[in-house]
């Protein structure tokens, strides 16, 4: 054979030629993606993880293939997992969101309210709870200084752990344990209330408890009662001396509330007026006030809330600017949610614009 033959036979045939350099290429390629593959999957598992939990799923995890992602972790709740996925699917370089078979979910258990003590003795109402927060506290006390007519002593704990107790039935039981005479105690505790004090006969033991567990039941419908009530003689409630500090509270306020403009916390003359009334009757004995301010029920409960307290503030600095020591003075804000009058007429909402007054125990 010749050196012109050998070489021909040697030489590859163009298309075998062409189609070996495009599967060389492919592998190239395939090899280069498959090598970047890895970082770019970290990468979006990253960023979707940060996703997740900035969205408080603090035990999530993403993993991904391709630009397919897969959530896995535990979750509060089948909508929380969903809120989780949702959220992973809306990101930059993802192209699906699904749920992992091993995800878990598992209820965060409520939180648990403490005891709430309501005891009425007489013209006093004492009030011992614990709270989640400075605002739970405030609408506590509002409730208890709206529903009581003499002194409040409003032993009140602030613990963010715990559940809010109920507030909507204060008024209806106070007014219950106020119509017998005598010193009565209801104990609200988990799903019971618990009634104690004394009753003059087994009638009025069974008339107070059926009152108690109607108010309470405004507010917890599944609640039950342990009536503790004894039957014994009460002593009728002793007459208050008339030349207390709680008495010469009581003759200054019966003047009318401090009242306000739409929008304003200024004081008017009128309130003025009303106001060194009630320094005067403040200024002597150490006597302290709840200044409770009132919005009426146009506006926001933001701005609301901001509005009542300016008003309680501007009443507070004025009786202190006029001899009433400052560490007397309790300035608190309760929005609309204590309405003296309807909201649904011009004369109803001025009423409700207000300011008011009420004795604190010491």
């Amino acid at each position: 054979m010749s050196l012109v033959q050998l070489a021909a036979l040697r030489r590859p045939h163009p298309v075998v030629f062409l189609f070996s350099l495009v599967v060389a290429w492919l592998l190239i390629g395939l090899l280069a993606f498959g090598l970047r593959r890895g970082p770019i999957e970290n990468g979006l598992s990253r960023r979707a993880a940060s996703v997740v939990r900035s969205s408080g799923q603090a035990g999530a995890e993403v993993t991904f293939r391709g630009q397919d992602a897969t959530v896995h972790g535990t979750f509060p709740s089948v909508s929380a997992a969903e809120t989780a996925r949702q959220a992973v699917a809306r990101m930059s370089g993802a192209r699906s969101a699904a749920l992992a078979d091993d995800v878990q979910i598992v209820p965060v258990p409520a939180a648990a309210a403490k005891p709430l003590v309501i005891d009425v003795n007489g013209g006093s109402l004492t009030v011992t709870a614990t709270v989640p927060g400075q605002d739970a506290r405030e609408r506590l006390l509002g409730a208890a200084a709206a529903a009581s007519s003499g002194t409040l002593t409003g032993r009140v704990t602030v613990d963010p752990d715990v559940a809010a107790p109920p507030v909507t039935m204060l008024a209806d039981l106070v007014r219950s344990l106020t119509a017998v005479i005598g010193e009565h105690q209801v104990t609200i505790i988990g799903s019971t209330a618990v009634v104690e004090g004394a009753v003059a006969d087994v009638d009025e033991r069974a008339r107070l408890g059926a009152a108690v567990l109607a108010a309470v039941r405004t507010a917890r419908p599944a609640i039950s009662l342990d009536n503790r009530l004894a039957v014994r003689p009460v002593a009728p409630d002793p007459v208050r001396p008339g030349d207390g500090a709680v008495d010469r509270l009581a003759a200054a306020v019966a003047g009318g509330w401090v009242t306000f403009a739409t929008d304003s916390s200024e004081l008017t003359e009128i309130d003025r007026v009303r106001l060194d009334q009630i320094a005067a009757a403040l200024r002597d004995g150490a006597l302290g006030v709840l200044i409770a301010g009132h919005t009426d029920a146009r506006g926001s409960q933001v701005t609301n809330a901001a509005l009542s307290l300016a008003r309680a503030r501007a009443a507070a600095a004025y009786l202190a600017s006029h001899g009433v020591p400052e560490g007397r003075l309790r300035a608190a804000g309760f929005a609309a949610d204590y309405p003296a009058a309807t909201n649904d007429t011009d004369a109803g909402r001025a009423a409700n614009r207000r300011v008011e007054i009420s004795p604190l125990a010491p």
